[in-house]
């Protein structure tokens, strides 16, 4: 059983049940286009400890739609929301204070939170109308109710996982500025690019000769990945090719890097002093006995040290200060 939410009287009703906690899972008009690039088709909202949830159309052809403003106030009288992806929530609704389920999941576990939204119908309508851009609108309200309440189901255990240090700041900081960060997009010259990188389908994320890319926070290193469309942004090649694909929108491009950054974190927690200087080379100096470091031994040293810090510590190198620590 579910409940289709058009009239203000419904509207009315939810808002008091919000005061109880929800699950939201916001429904765009294509799962494949970036979210800058996809508009709102519905919202699926389970109050928690229910047993049914609800979906407020926004704009599908099957309802009397919910004008998104009016929505938007509707949730933020939550008492506490969760969803599934944060940042992409943004895309949509501005609710700073929502719970990233991933991210709790991954800071938790250590590992990502992997669940999928697909269906058999799903597949029939992506592979029926492939040039529609707003494919969601055609899918029956009540299959989309499905799906989301099979995602629901799927992850409605870790809403009751304990908050581990750091998160808020992950889950409030770092998560609106990753949005941030996507909203610009890199510029390029796109013949050249949609040539060179040969994405999936340019008109998920390519917008007026820019490129819209995607982090992806929920990783073991709680380093972000950025990848989309069958790109990886935060691996591009260094070959001039694949770098003239790109134009500075404004200026210039800036590249800065930190040296050793988990490196330099993790010996500032043990109190082992590393110089201004490479990280990775100082430690290649003890490993090699020399300070006159090649750059084989350099590449090497970096391997060593990143085998010790998500693996695990190399026999011959096990006495050193540093590993001890």
């Amino acid at each position: 059983m579910f409940y289709i939410v058009e009239e203000e009287s419904k509207l009315k009703n939810l808002e008091k049940l919000l005061k109880l906690g929800a699950f939201i899972e916001v429904i765009p008009d294509h799962y494949n286009f970036h979210p800058k690039l996809s508009n709102t088709t519905a919202v699926y909202i389970r109050i928690l400890k229910s047993n049914y949830g609800y979906i407020v159309p926004v704009n599908h052809s099957e309802g009397i739609n919910i004008d998104k403003d009016r929505l938007l106030r509707l949730l933020k009288s939550s008492s506490k929301l969760y969803t599934l992806n944060k940042k992409e929530l943004l895309y949509h609704f501005p609710l700073p204070d929502a719970i990233d389920l991933s991210l709790l999941y991954s800071m938790t576990f250590y590992e990502r939170l992997e669940v999928s939204k697909e269906s058999q119908l799903l597949n029939h309508f992506y592979n029926k109308f492939r040039g529609k851009t707003d494919i969601n609108r055609l899918v029956p309200l009540s299959k989309l109710y499905e799906i989301c309440e099979n995602l629901y189901n799927k992850i409605k255990e870790f809403i009751d996982l304990n908050e581990p240090d750091g998160f808020e700041f992950y889950n409030n900081t770092a998560t609106s500025v990753f949005y941030l960060l996507e909203q610009e997009g890199l510029g390029i010259y796109y013949e050249n690019f949609v040539k060179v990188f040969n994405p999936k389908d340019p008109l998920y994320n390519i917008h007026n000769n820019t490129v819209l890319t995607f982090y992806n926070l929920y990783n073991a290193t709680s380093r972000p990945t950025n990848s989309f469309n069958s790109i990886n942004f935060a691996a591009i090649p260094h070959s001039e090719e694949h770098r003239k694909t790109f134009r500075p929108k404004n200026d210039y491009f800036v590249e800065f890097d930190f040296d050793g950054y988990h490196l330099r974190l993790l010996c500032d927690q043990v109190d082992y002093p590393l110089s201004s200087d490479s990280a990775h080379k100082q430690l290649a100096e003890s490993y090699f006995g020399t300070k006159d470091i090649t750059e084989d031994q350099y590449k090497e040293a970096k391997q060593i040290n990143f085998q010790a810090i998500y693996g695990k510590i190399p026999e011959e190198h096990k006495d050193l200060k540093i590993f001890k620590e």
